[in-house]
């Protein structure tokens, strides 16, 4: 059996997830990682995209927002805009969801008003996540 260390997922809203795992894979900005125990400390940003850990031979998922992620020898924290569970997505209101958001971007100009335009990609790449973990 691999040896487990400690997962913390966590948003404004508080802890999503407090575990002892044996694996992590994280969407970071240059790509997936992923963490054993023993990784190299590290600290990197994390882009919308799908998180997962494995527990017990089985890998679980979440849809996750834009954070950091913070590696240690024994511990990953995990810090996101948001965080969903495979098993808690409605994969009709994902769809329902994707298609308004690509709607509402085709009305925002990039140039003029970026933040928006970015809060609305990063919702896209969520809910594309979202859609392709659901249950």
């Amino acid at each position: 059996m691999a040896q487990k260390f400690k997962v913390e997922l966590v948003t404004p809203k508080g802890v999503v997830l407090d575990k002892e795992v044996e694996e992590v894979i994280a969407p970071g900005i240059m790509g997936e990682f992923g963490v054993l125990i023993g990784h190299t400390p590290m600290l990197t940003f994390i882009k919308p995209g799908v998180l997962s850990y494995l527990e017990n031979d089985r890998f679980v998922k979440y849809a996750v927002g834009a954070g950091f992620c913070e590696v240690l020898k024994d511990a990953v924290n995990v810090l996101v805009v948001e965080a969903h569970p495979a098993d808690e997505i409605d994969k009709n209101q994902a769809n329902e969801d994707l298609v308004r958001l690509e709607k509402e971007i085709l009305e925002v100009n990039a140039v003029e008003n970026p933040t928006e335009y970015g809060r609305i990609s990063d919702s896209i790449k969520v809910t594309r996540a979202k859609i392709s973990i659901a249950n």
